[in-house]
């Protein structure tokens, strides 16, 4: 009897790895979501796309217009090549289409030169809902190039208790110059490649039942995306940007709920600074609480051996005047101290409405200078933004 589990937890395992090595670069551009995706079968697969034909008519938009089709015409999505997954949330289904792209011959060089360029490169976009009926919320490239710049996209269910927060994406920029050789040079901060992000989050809540889309010709950030649900966007400061997996430090791990990820820095200071405007997106009703797991929580080496927060200042927008000009400057509203060595959730209390959270200080790490964030939230309207606190 136990030789027969023992088989059968080694083929439970053995099938498990299978599946995701059928997509070894989801990690890549979906960190915190590929782990809870089934895959649909293919023939489902081609059913569910080829019904669709406004959604067609977007991808080949984004690829003619974002991803070079037009200069290079031999580039084309490969639609009986689509993924298809679900992922089910909160009794909720949403459903996450891949759709490859051959590689143009001026991308095909690229990679050629820069080994960590990711080998396949897909449109990506999220339903809602049933196959059946499923509504359209975003359709975007994987990753692309403009250039001085190489972004990769990436989208986050935020998930509470007993529904479903909202959708965050984000947008990860890694700017470069190119060698004579056709080698791209990012940009460096402490001789580490330093990157950039803005993220918007979606609410889910009673406005966002339907979508609306901008028109085909009003795509700064080249993405399909509701227009008319309630959104606020995130900025914070440089990150550290892995070549091979450029989101494995980035922003996305605060927000993940998963103390095992962190959002490392990547700047000159060793220093922290996210923009929350939230209070501009919604009924303008501060912060109460906000919760914070400090440091690189994976474990206890790599906690020790990272910078980990010490002081979180909570600043405000101010007036001032300089020489008979208006400016706006950040002042302090509440300082407070986070306990070092401590793998939990550690809750303050917020005493005033801000606009950006700092870190002010650190706990000094005893190998690296990266300060790490393993999670951040704000109790808010009677409820937490980014999942729970557990």
């Amino acid at each position: 009897m136990k030789k027969t589990i023992f088989i059968v937890l080694i083929l439970l395992l053995q099938n498990t790895l299978a599946i995701f090595a059928q997509v070894p670069d989801m990690e890549y551009f979906l960190p915190t979501e590929y782990q809870f995706m089934t895959e649909l079968h293919q023939n489902d697969a081609q059913d569910f796309i080829q019904n669709k034909p406004d959604f067609l008519k977007k991808c080949e938009y984004t690829n003619t217009r974002v991803l070079d089709g037009r200069e290079y015409p031999e580039q084309k999505i490969v639609y009986d090549r689509a993924r298809v997954f679900f992922e089910n949330v909160n009794n909720e289904k949403y459903i996450w289409v891949l759709l490859p792209i051959t590689r143009n011959e001026y991308d095909a060089e690229w990679q050629k030169r820069n080994d960590w360029i990711p080998e396949y490169k897909y449109i990506i976009a999220l339903f809602r809902g049933d196959e059946s009926q499923s509504e359209l919320l975003f359709i975007a490239p994987t990753y692309y190039f403009g250039v001085v710049f190489y972004t990769v996209n990436t989208f986050q269910i935020v998930k509470g208790k007993d529904k479903n927060k909202g959708i965050i994406h984000y947008r990860n920029v890694l700017r470069f110059s190119i060698r004579s050789d056709n080698v791209i040079e990012g940009r460096k901060t402490k001789g580490q490649s330093e990157g950039t992000v803005l993220a918007y989050y979606y609410l889910l809540d009673e406005q966002s039942k339907s979508v609306e889309f901008e028109k085909e010709d009003a795509h700064p950030d080249f993405i399909y995306r509701p227009i008319n649900w309630n959104t606020f966007p995130i900025n914070a400061s440089a990150f550290l940007w892995d070549l091979k997996k450029p989101l494995k430090y980035a922003l996305q791990n605060a927000f993940d709920q998963n103390p095992a990820t962190s959002f490392v820095e990547n700047t000159e200071d060793d220093l922290i600074t996210i923009e929350i405007p939230i209070a501009n997106a919604k009924n303008g009703k501060p912060f109460e609480k906000l919760a914070v797991i400090n440091g690189y929580a994976a474990n206890k080496d790599l906690y020790s051996a990272n910078n980990s927060i010490k002081e979180i200042g909570m600043y405000a927008f101010k007036p001032v005047v300089v020489d008979g000009e208006n400016f706006v400057d950040l002042s302090k509203k509440q300082t407070v101290l986070c306990a070092g060595n401590n793998f939990g959730y550690q809750v303050f209390a917020l005493s005033d409405t801000f606009y950006t959270v700092k870190v002010d200080s650190f706990y000094k790490g005893t190998k690296y200078n990266d300060t790490c964030l393993a999670e951040l939230n704000f109790f808010y309207n009677g409820e937490w933004l980014f999942g729970n606190v557990e």
